[in-house]
């Protein structure tokens, strides 16, 4: 379908925002969706603090699913507070307490930095459930875009690992593939929308975490093996039409769907990337997070 038209109308008036992004606007505090609370703490790695913001929903029940978020910005920008808004309304929609990580940066440090401190601090998660209130058998990762690479990530050094085991994963238009010299004849939504609608994959991470990297099953998932994605959790995929992400999105749907793993891809047709924080007020900004609550609630 073509592509929503208040989307259209911004990026006519905002023609540098085609390859920069569309600004980010954060409400005031008191315009944000409430929750009970919200607490800043810290998870002890072996050379450095991470932190985390802790989300308490208003629902109160003897123990909460848990979903450790990981944000977005091309694992060079974005912050717990520039994702403060979806994590409110993830906590609020679903009922479960979330916890958003603070993680490093690739232009800062070297990968895979951001993924350790992914992976720690869902661990952390599991081991202190109890201190938390929630359940260790119902912890889901979630991310949006570097996030969402980051959270199907973590499972998969889960599986590896055998540290603990995850309840669902939630990935939110992710980067799947970190090898950005892929041409349009497999990627097509790349070739067809990059630089076009507010993300450039060209200027993103992949050259920042090397290329060596690229293809390697902790930054690129879609070269993971049938047997490992046959042991993935309940998986949540959301893409979006004018994505340059889209197609590998739905690869890796497709992927986990042959390998006997449960999953539900919603494609957003007409939106784009990041249309979960960009775009409030739209009828896609509120029902990707009621389709996401829907799906986190299930059994």
């Amino acid at each position: 379908m073509p592509l929503h038209h208040y989307i259209e109308q911004f990026f006519q008036q905002n023609l540098e925002a085609r390859s920069k992004g569309v600004p980010l606007e954060i409400p005031p505090l008191e315009k944000r969706p409430k929750v009970l609370n919200v607490e800043e703490r810290v998870v002890e790695g072996d050379t450095h603090q991470i932190p985390i913001r802790i989300y308490t929903p208003d629902d109160k029940v003897a123990i909460y699913p848990l979903l450790v978020f990981f944000h977005g910005g091309g694992f060079i920008d974005g912050s717990i507070e520039s994702h403060d808004v979806s994590c409110r309304l993830l906590c609020q929609l679903s009922g479960y307490k979330v916890i958003s990580v603070g993680y490093r940066f690739s232009s800062e440090h070297i990968a895979p930095a951001a993924f350790q401190d992914c992976y720690n601090v869902t661990k952390w998660t599991v081991e202190h459930a109890s201190e938390l209130g929630g359940d260790k058998e119902n912890v889901v990762v979630g991310g949006a875009s570097a996030g969402g690479n980051l959270a199907t990530v973590v499972a998969l050094k889960s599986i590896a690992t055998n540290d603990f085991k995850l309840a669902k994963q939630v990935l939110h238009y992710p980067i799947l593939d970190i090898d950005i010299t892929k041409d349009g004849s497999i990627y097509q939504s790349r070739a067809l929308y990059n630089a076009k609608y507010g993300v450039d994959i060209t200027t993103s991470s992949a050259d920042l975490l090397g290329y060596e990297q690229a293809g390697t099953p902790y930054t690129s998932p879609l070269s993971v093996d049938t047997e490992t994605l046959s042991q993935m959790p309940k998986t949540l995929i959301f893409t979006a039409e004018y994505d340059p992400l889209c197609d590998e999105g739905e690869l890796y749907a497709e992927k986990l769907k042959d390998a006997g793993t449960a999953v539900k891809l919603v494609r957003f047709d007409g939106g784009i990337h990041g249309f979960m924080q960009n775009f409030p007020g739209s009828p896609d900004y509120m029902r990707g997070y009621d389709i996401t609550s829907e799906f986190l609630i299930s059994d």
